[in-house]
């Protein structure tokens, strides 16, 4: 259902979508937390997994640790053999040497196992170019966790019992040395028996170093192995708790769109039933311009036929021999018909602006001249009330410009028009200037002026300053209304200042590029030409076609005033009758009319002439139509001439001079 305002315009009806909207912020609040969670899950799984592997790597590290820890125990044993079998004293310090690095290592491998830090391992390569290899494991304890102090309480008391055993066997053996070289043979023999009950009691002595070092090694292996599976639980219940997530977070964009989907297609519903509430609403707009448009149309046909009654029989009266005071009544008579149709021509303008039905010209015209016919209107109207009227054009500006003269006529006269109106004495001036790309026309005058408060109603339809000006000065209140109109719609803008008192300033500016410089083409003044010069131009009969008795008897009169002989006809279908059973030089004819109207019967006449092969027919179209499309409507169906009701008898002599020239 169409919506309209206070002022009758259409209200475009608004879709709610406050639903959509608080849906759509739940939806999306609701994932923007499943997706903080998935996050903060990741990163808290994901230190949880660093730390494990941490763990993973120190326990690795003493792992490796317990196998150097194994590795150095067994050389030190292998080297104490050695040190039993070594046959001089260079030998002894060469592997006593090697059991010295061994027993320190063990010791540093202890010590890092105890308190933390690097473990060295080398290994000989004997390559070229590389004759060792070397790993390292940093390995930091655990404080809180002292799985491995009975190990390295009891290692540690056996490496200081080795060391008193290598002291020991090299103190056997130095003596056996001595023994040999004083050739002492029972005492070399009890040496290296005694050696030999040595070396049997080493083997227990390392399996004890073993058994601690193994449990140590066997402890980290274990411990590593619980570390790896808890790695690899945890790791599937991050995949598990990552999916669970994903799959959640799916589902809520899923069902989001669903929603916000079925929200667009509801909005779109109702966008669509809001466009085609538009749609009726613009028609029913449309058709009620047309209508107000076609009405005002009418009424002004209408009014203009009784007008041209009114008016032409006043002009025709005032030429003859009347006494003064009926020549004063028909004066009377004419300059009120004249108001009339000033009245009737700014409605229809209204009305054909508001309909959109305004075309505008853009032809090159002579700037300069049309303000010189603006000031001879309006210099009459201001002497006659004894004011003084100038009108400055800057010289600078281009004689030739490219615009709608007759619509910029029709403005700067209103304007004029109405500044001597409420003008009771001083000057009324219109300045025109270059500004810019623009021209500035500014109307000045120094009469009753405006509140502040009045000048916002100025530009209304219907509408003056107040009342009391409509009673004394009268108007309808078009005439502003009709010039802002034409000026926006010649690409300009108005503006007004006023002070009560002191007087009121109208500027304008509109967009007149100029023209190529036409050349002036000076006009040889016409002598008059007598009535019977008329008669002897059109060489013939007229006929008048038309249906209104009264306009046949107006025109009838003008023509016998012009000395012209003329039949008459009723409508259409008889003029087609009479011209083709006769010889007329000139045909007026009414548009509107009964049986066939005026354009068409215009068409028929020229469609037979085509067809006969007959001379052409001169029309003159005298229609109380005075739109300009009806203008249009009559030259497109034939018409050599054109000439508006309430007719003029200088006009109708002109347009009839025109086509017999």
């Amino acid at each position: 259902m169409e919506q309209f305002s206070r002022d009758g315009t259409t209200q475009i009806p608004v879709v709610n979508l406050k639903t959509t909207s608080t849906s759509t912020r739940w939806l999306f609040s609701l994932f923007i937390l499943c997706l903080a969670l998935l996050v903060g899950l990741r990163i808290l799984f994901a230190n949880l997994q660093a730390e494990l592997s941490a763990h993973s790597a120190n326990e690795q590290a003493r792992l490796f640790i317990g196998e150097e820890i194994v590795r150095s125990i067994h050389g030190i044993e292998k080297d104490l053999y050695r040190m039993a079998s070594t046959p001089n004293l260079v030998g002894l310090k060469r592997v006593n040497r090697a059991i010295d690095e061994q027993l320190n290592k063990l010791k540093h491998d202890l010590i890092v196992l105890k308190n933390g830090g690097v473990v060295v391992q080398r290994v000989q390569l004997n390559l070229d170019g590389r004759d060792e290899m070397i790993r390292e494991a940093t390995y930091r304890p655990n404080h809180g966790q002292q799985r491995h102090v009975m190990e390295l309480i009891e290692i540690a008391p056996l490496l200081e019992q080795l060391t008193v055993k290598i002291a020991e066997l090299e103190g056997m053996l130095v003596k056996s040395w001595k023994a040999q070289e004083n050739e002492d043979r029972q005492s070399f023999f009890d040496l290296h028996f005694e050696i030999d009950v040595f070396l049997k009691h080493i083997p227990p002595y390392f399996e004890r170093l073993d058994e601690n070092a193994n449990r140590l090694f066997f402890d980290s292996s274990e411990r590593l192995r619980e570390l790896e599976i808890a790695l690899q639980l945890q790791s599937e219940r991050l995949k598990w708790v990552e999916w669970s997530l994903v799959l959640l977070v799916v589902l809520l964009t899923s069902l989001a769109s669903w929603l916000f989907a079925k929200r667009i297609n509801q909005a779109n519903r109702q966008l669509a039933d809001a466009l085609e509430e538009m749609r009726h609403a613009k028609n029913a707009a449309e058709r009620a311009s047309r209508a107000k448009s076609e009405f005002v149309s009418r009424m002004s046909h209408e009014l203009r036929t009784p007008l041209n009654a009114i008016i032409g029989f006043a002009e025709l009266l005032e030429a003859e021999p009347l006494s003064l005071s009926h020549k004063n009544y028909v004066s009377l008579i004419g300059n009120s018909g004249k108001h009339l149709m000033e009245l009737i021509n700014a409605v229809l303008d209204h009305a054909k602006i508001e309909a959109g039905g305004l075309t505008l010209e853009k032809i090159a015209f002579n700037l300069h001249a049309a303000i010189e016919s603006v000031k001879t209107i309006v210099g009459d109207r201001a002497h006659s009330k004894g004011l003084d009227f100038v009108a400055n054009i800057d010289p600078t500006l281009a004689h030739f410009v490219i615009g709608d003269p007759t619509r910029l006529r029709q403005v700067l006269i209103n304007l004029l028009v109405n500044a001597v109106k409420f003008t009771e004495q001083g000057a009324v001036t219109l300045c025109i200037a270059p500004m810019g790309t623009q021209i500035v026309f500014s109307v000045r005058d120094s009469g009753i002026g405006m509140e502040s408060a009045v000048l916002a109603r100025l530009f209304k339809p219907f509408s003056q300053a107040d009342d009391s000006i409509t009673r004394q000065y009268g108007g309808t209140g078009l005439g502003l209304l009709i010039s802002k109109e034409l000026i926006e719609a010649m690409g300009g803008e108005i503006d007004v200042e006023s002070h009560p008192g002191v007087g009121s300033v109208f500027r304008f500016w509109l967009p007149l590029p100029p023209a190529p410089e036409i050349p002036v083409v000076v006009k040889t003044e016409l002598q008059p030409i007598k009535q019977q010069d008329l008669v002897d131009l059109v060489g013939g009969r007229v006929l008048l076609v038309d249906d209104n008795l009264v306009n046949q008897k107006l025109a009838g009169a003008m023509l016998n005033r012009l000395g012209l002989l003329h039949d008459f006809a009723d409508n259409g279908v008889i003029a087609l009758k009479r011209v083709a059973n006769e010889n007329y030089a000139l045909v007026l004819m009414d548009m509107e009319m009964p049986e066939m109207d005026g354009v068409t019967a215009t068409l028929h006449l020229r469609a037979r002439e085509t067809e006969n092969g007959s001379g052409h027919i001169p029309v003159i179209a005298m229609t109380a139509n005075a739109m300009q499309e009806d203008r249009e409507r009559c030259f497109a169906a034939g018409m050599d001439g054109y000439v508006s009701k309430p007719v003029r008898l200088s006009t109708l002599e002109a347009e009839i001079r025109r086509l017999f020239t």
